[in-house]
């Protein structure tokens, strides 16, 4: 297995170095923006410059670089200066992200989530790579937001309900053979069982939920309040997002609830993911 070098953040001493290297080629304008992204001085995902200036900066690797860098520090900056107590997770050499999450007196709720990691291995799953194979992909970044809805709670109610009369109908499709212990049968036994208790624990919680909990509310509250500095530190609003849902791929290997929902924001080399979710 072949592993390819850690995309470590460069340091602004180290990526204003490297923009020495393009004054022949970018023009003023271009080395001022990325000058000013160095800088911090506004977000990367702004809109300050056409797609078509994006899509050109795009094919160049320090821009990448740029970018990841000036993600990771202003959001880092976003969060130290609320008053809050947030949980960063983030260690540049190593893990290739920065999460956000806070901490309640029952669950852990995320805030925030940016991927800017290379491919890291050719393993079964991935296609082989070649050893120092870089790729001009900034990253992903992830938002999250909770909302209080009734009618999709209900929804999603009757889902679980019609997934469970599926399962108490079926019936076992491996005949039993006396005086024998395991094979597919007895595997099919274990995993429709599991499903069941699976699904009935899950409508159960659906159907006791009657009110929200303090924590509920804390967790509508923390999440609108963190989106909205977000959106309005990257430029964005709400209709910058198109819903993917009815996407043939976007719910590849998740099973599809109606207390979920994935919008999408795409830029070059760039997506931003906004996941809310439905209490």
């Amino acid at each position: 297995m072949e592993f390819i070098t850690t995309n470590r953040i460069k340091t602004k001493e180290e990526l204003l170095e490297s923009l020495k290297e393009y004054r022949g080629i970018l023009t003023e304008p271009m080395l001022n923006y990325l000058n000013s992204l160095i800088e911090l001085e506004f977000s990367v995902i702004r809109e300050y410059i056409s797609d078509s200036d994006r899509k050109a900066l795009a094919e160049l690797e320090v821009y990448k670089k740029i970018a990841i860098y000036n993600i990771y520090n202003r959001v880092q900056n976003l969060f130290n200066q609320q008053n809050d107590k947030f949980i960063l997770s983030g260690n540049n050499d190593v893990l290739e992200r920065l999460s956000v999450s806070t901490e309640l007196s029952d669950r852990s709720v995320e805030l925030f989530d940016f991927d800017y990691k290379e491919i890291h291995s050719s393993g079964w799953n991935t296609p082989k790579v070649p050893s120092g194979f870089k790729t001009l992909n900034i990253g992903d970044v992830s938002l999250f937001q909770t909302f209080e809805s009734k009618e999709l709670r209900e929804a999603e109610l009757d889902r679980v309900m019609r997934i469970l009369e599926r399962l108490y109908d079926q019936r076992n499709p491996y005949p039993s053979r006396p005086g024998i212990v395991g094979g597919p049968g007895t595997t099919w036994e274990f995993d429709h069982a599991r499903k069941i208790q699976e699904y009935e624990e899950r409508f159960k919680q659906l159907d006791s939920k009657k009110e929200l909990s303090d924590e509920d509310k804390r967790e509508i509250e923390i999440t609108r309040r963190i989106h909205d500095l977000l959106l309005e530190d990257f430029g964005l609003t709400s209709e910058s997002f198109v819903d993917e849902s009815n996407h043939p791929f976007a719910h590849f290997g998740k099973e599809k609830t109606e207390l979920k929902k994935t919008l999408i924001k795409r830029m070059p080399n760039l997506t931003i993911i906004d996941n809310i979710k439905y209490i």
